[in-house]
Parts: structure tokens; C-alpha cells; sequence
């Protein structure tokens, strides 16, 4: 096989390994969607991430990682709390009895609710579609301090099904095979020499 059957034959799983990758909510930073990157809140650093993407009214996973300077492991003894506010409703006139802006409500995040011991973990409805603010308070003896992100909660459509997602990242992948198959048929094809001239037919 040539080096210039090679290059064709990378160029299609490249684009299919790119395609995958774009794919919304395929890869995701560990822990769900980063949503804040390192604060610094005295001596910890906080992250925070979200789960499902796209955020959905009913159901949602916030977990908090928390790493303390000069300290191995997770730190004990943090108490970490998210406070939510509803910023903007997606569609007023057909929100339903009970929603208003402002809503919200403070809960706690704890390590029993994560599924990843190295978190401090939530999991809640937001009670409706629109823009949320979440602010996320961290407290402890090396330090304390908040930090805020903004989500936008709808309801799930057909392409924030995960059944859908996969397909889409399975198709590029399945077209790149399909484009290996036919382009190893052709080479081979190709390959087969024609009889030379005046030589007898082969067979019995």
C-alpha cells in the first residue's frame, strides 16, 4: 500500500474523529459541563459543573470539586451551598401558576450525593424554562468565598436525547468505514492485471 493510499485513507477518519468531537454533550469535562474553572476562594480552588447538557427545568446535577493548596486529597470540613434565581422566563405567557421572576432557593451540596466521592454534590429541579442563575458559596477553614454562572433551562427536544446524540456521533464514523470499504474494492479492482498478449487463457 502506498504512502499516498494511506493519506486518503486517514483523511476520513480524521474528519470523523473531529465531527464526534463536536458533537454537543458527546465529551464532557469530567464531572458534567465546566461552568467555573478554578475560583479561588482563599486557600481551596473551585470548579463547578452541570449535568444533563443542555440543562433541563426538572433535573439537574450540580457538582462542586474542591482542592485545598499544599493539601493532598479532598478537603474535609467544607460546607458548600448553591442558591438559584430565575433571571428570565422563556415563554411568560405560558409559564405556569407559580413561576415568577426571582424565584428560587438554597440548598446544600454534600459528598453523599455525588456519585464521585471527590465532589460536593446537588441534584434538583429548577422548576422551570428560562435563564437561572446559580451561585455556588464555599466555606471552610482554609477559606471561604461564592462564585455565580448562568444556565439556560429547557425542556429536553429530540436532539438533547441521548439515543440521538449517539446516533449523530456514530454516523460520521460509520460513513468513514464505508468510505474505507469502497475505496479498498476499487484498489483492488484496480490491481488485477489484464492477460498479456498472446499468452493461453488460463483454466483446464
Amino acid at each position: 500500500m502506498t504512502l499516498r493510499s494511506l493519506s486518503r485513507r486517514a483523511v476520513p477518519i480524521l474528519w470523523a474523529a473531529i465531527l464526534v468531537l463536536a458533537v454537543p454533550g458527546v465529551i464532557l469535562a469530567n464531572g458534567g459541563t465546566l461552568r467555573v474553572a478554578n475560583a479561588v476562594m482563599g486557600d481551596y480552588r473551585v470548579s463547578v459543573f452541570t449535568d444533563p447538557t443542555p440543562v433541563r427545568p426538572d433535573s439537574l446535577d450540580v457538582s462542586v470539586l474542591i482542592l485545598q493548596q499544599g493539601v493532598e486529597g479532598i478537603p474535609d470540613g467544607v460546607e458548600v451551598t448553591l442558591r438559584t434565581e430565575l433571571l428570565e422566563i422563556r415563554n411568560p405567557e405560558e409559564a405556569p401558576a407559580g413561576v415568577y421572576l426571582g424565584m428560587g432557593e438554597m440548598l446544600r451540596a454534600t459528598r453523599e450525593q455525588a456519585d464521585d466521592p471527590r465532589y460536593y454534590a446537588a441534584k434538583f429541579g429548577l422548576g422551570a424554562e428560562g435563564t437561572w442563575e446559580i451561585t455556588v458559596q464555599v466555606r471552610g477553614e482554609a477559606g471561604r468565598g461564592e462564585a455565580a454562572f448562568q444556565v439556560r433551562a429547557r425542556e429536553q427536544g429530540l436532539l438533547g436525547h441521548p439515543l440521538t446524540i449517539m446516533i449523530l456521533a456514530l454516523l460520521p464514523l460509520a460513513g468513514a468505514a464505508w468510505w474505507l470499504t469502497r475505496d479498498g474494492e476499487e484498489e483492488d479492482e484496480g490491481d488485477v492485471s489484464p492477460p498479456r498478449s498472446g499468452a493461453p487463457p488460463s483454466g483446464p
